[in-house]
């Protein structure tokens, strides 16, 4: 059996991490180990971990690292083959591990594996959160399935772009062939679209996700980072820009540089009326531009996908769909 460890990213997440470590526990599939890594929370839920689950490690990162530094920081501490991510505000079925894993061992190039996840707020909706990522041609990305009622229509397993990183597993050999600087997940996002951003450096490299409809999980989606906040506004803004800068082909951008340029348009003219502080987030762009241009000659230079195969990913943009949303929100 391939060996597990699972890390749970804890910033003061009182509320849910009881339940996502029981669920963790109760697997049917043996976890080799489970390492909780906290962000300076200031709530009562690192008492709660080293009260209740004393066979868990704590790793106290001492300051807010965000998601992709914490997760690095676990990664680094982990001995897993394979590393099963979570957020603390996910509960899994007993027998999602097993089914992961199952799926990851089809195939030693599948890297990553992305589950069935609901969404908590009312279990027998069975409304879906994600079933893995998608990219658009605009370069939005979204959790496929989002929102929508389960009604069999992603009932087989079958290769995606890339896993959410809140439930996903990973293969350790694709972490480390994907590390550009000592960093598995880039700590300059901060959080949001980290794992987008794994995808994107995975595909270029050659690695498979699978999705398998037989692992199920749960989620209080922003259940510890609130939806349409200045924070989450902020990293969403500036991290898709430093994604395509590290990691787009320039003729492939080019092609769809109309698309790019309506939906920046439009959603720049959201965040002035929504949250103007969020446009702020393109002089965090520009300050890491020197970074931002060192990974990405690490990146190319590594990669193993041309173009074209990659452009098999960029779906199709609902623009209509899209604006209504938002206007309704």
């Amino acid at each position: 059996m391939l060996p597990v460890s699972v890390l749970v990213l804890n910033y003061n997440g009182a509320k849910f991490i009881q339940a996502c470590l029981k669920s963790v526990m109760a697997q049917v599939y043996p976890v080799t180990e489970v390492i909780v890594i906290d962000n300076a929370s200031t709530d009562d839920s690192v008492a709660m971990v080293t009260a209740g689950w004393p066979d868990i490690v704590l790793l106290e990162a001492g300051a807010n690292l965000g998601f992709a530094g914490g997760m690095n920081l676990g990664i680094g501490k982990s001995k897993g083959e394979l590393v099963l991510l979570l957020n603390p505000d996910v509960v899994l079925d007993p027998g999602f591990l097993g089914a992961m894993v199952e799926a990851i061992s089809t195939d030693p190039l599948v890297g990553s594996v992305s589950g069935k996840v609901y969404k908590m707020v009312d279990r027998q909706a069975r409304i879906l959160d994600t079933t893995g990522h998608v990219i658009f041609r605009n370069r939005l990305f979204t959790d496929r399935g989002d929102g929508e009622a389960d009604v069999g229509q992603y009932d087989r397993v079958e290769e995606i772009f890339g896993a959410c990183a809140g439930t996903g597993l990973y293969r350790r050999r694709m972490l480390e062939d994907l590390k550009v600087r000592d960093e598995y997940f880039d700590e300059s996002f901060f959080l949001f679209l980290e794992d987008t951003d794994l995808n994107w450096r995975a595909q270029l490299r050659g690695w498979k996700c699978l999705y398998t409809p037989e692992a199920i999980a749960w989620h209080y989606r922003g259940g510890i980072a609130e939806r349409k906040t200045k924070l989450v506004e902020f990293h969403n803004y500036k991290n898709r820009y430093m994604m395509i800068i590290k990691n787009d082909s320039p003729l492939s951008f080019i092609k769809n540089l109309h698309h790019f340029i309506l939906t920046d348009t439009l959603k720049s003219a959201a965040l002035l009326w929504r949250c103007p502080p969020a446009l702020t987030g393109l002089w965090d762009v520009c300050r890491n531009l020197p970074a931002l241009v060192g990974k990405r000659r690490i990146i190319q230079s590594n990669r193993t996908v041309d173009r074209k195969e990659f452009e098999r990913w960029l779906m199709p943009f609902d623009y209509r769909s899209w604006i209504s949303r938002h206007l309704k929100s």
